[in-house]
């Protein structure tokens, strides 16, 4: 399986981080469903250990669940819902997975679109498409305007330059996560905000940056203590006995598929 931008998701320790990352809020779910022409086949891009394949699989007659991570497969499977028998699983890169003649009515691809080449990804789709068929895109599971934000932002400043080696820039990041746009036709896009506050120690928020791309453990190397301690220390300021309360702010895109 070929390498790519995003291959960290194939490390096991950067999985086993998954399970703190905040869930995304309910109406999110309500939306996803709202917005499919039928309820027959979704197909879920991307999926990680299923945040939507999981949850959705009792409102679709079947589901797709593709990943090129075997561990996070694995971890789906074992996670509520997972054992599902109206969900399949497929270890594959969104761009070419095998369809088996599918068609599929609505497609997510949540917190993994930027990793995709989608001069590849979109005619795959657009070829395994039902009539009215409809993507959407998924993103943001991060705490939305915590007491944190600007002491974060800071942290953030000088770790991802550390790791990277560029400069943090946020508008840039965002414009990278709307390259997508091109190939939809949009019809719209909506912010969902957590109903209740998500509560996490600090010890599992920092946990949970391990989760993501740029400070997977691979890459922090002999850093990630110095990381660990900085953060958790940043955090302990805004808790309440080691403890955070936020809540998220989940956005989808959703659109018909169009070559250009």
């Amino acid at each position: 399986m070929d390498q790519r931008r995003g291959s960290s998701f194939e490390e096991i320790d950067v999985v086993a981080n998954y399970r703190y990352r905040p869930p995304y809020p309910d109406a999110v779910f309500r939306k996803l469903l709202a917005i499919a022409p039928r309820s027959e086949h979704l197909l879920d891009i991307g999926c990680g250990p299923g945040k939507i394949s999981r949850p959705l699989s009792g409102s679709f007659a079947s589901v797709t669940a593709v990943d090129p991570s075997a561990h996070m497969i694995v971890l789906g499977r074992s996670l509520p819902g997972g054992g599902a028998e109206n969900i399949r699983w497929i270890e594959s890169f969104a761009e070419n997975f095998p369809t088996d003649g599918q068609r599929f009515d609505l497609t997510v691809a949540a917190a993994s679109i930027h990793w995709m080449d989608h001069a590849r990804l979109f005619p795959h789709l657009l070829a395994s498409a039902a009539p009215g068929h409809v993507m959407a895109v998924v993103s943001g599971d991060d705490p939305f305007e915590p007491a944190w934000l600007s002491d974060w932002h800071s942290f953030l400043g000088k770790w991802v330059s550390e790791v990277t080696g560029q400069p943090f820039d946020h508008s840039r990041w965002s414009e990278g996560m709307r390259s997508y746009q091109s190939y939809l036709d949009l019809h719209g896009s909506e912010d969902f905000i957590s109903e209740h506050p998500f509560e996490q120690s600090v010890e599992d928020f920092v946990s949970c940056q391990h989760s993501r791309d740029t400070f997977a453990p691979s890459k922090l190397g002999d850093r990630i203590a110095t990381f660990d301690t900085e953060l958790s220390e940043l955090l302990r300021a805004y808790s309440n006995d080691d403890r955070l309360s936020f809540v998220v702010c989940t956005r989808i895109v959703w659109g018909e598929i169009k070559l250009i």
